[in-house]
């Protein structure tokens, strides 16, 4: 069973957050932990939002 969006949407703010998932379910699992490796891989990189243009 794929994801709906609002599954999604509720994963990546509890990623985003810091929360825990709560939740076993393999498919949820592998999207959370994707989230938390961007995350991170992001705040090596040092992009940390939206870039300013001026």
């Amino acid at each position: 069973m794929a994801l709906n969006a609002h599954r999604k949407h509720k994963i990546y703010l509890a990623a985003t957050l810091r929360y825990g998932l709560g939740s076993e379910d393999p498919e949820e699992v592998s999207f959370f932990n994707k989230i938390k490796e961007e995350m991170k891989a992001n705040k090596q990189k040092g992009c940390m939002g939206i870039t300013r243009e001026d």
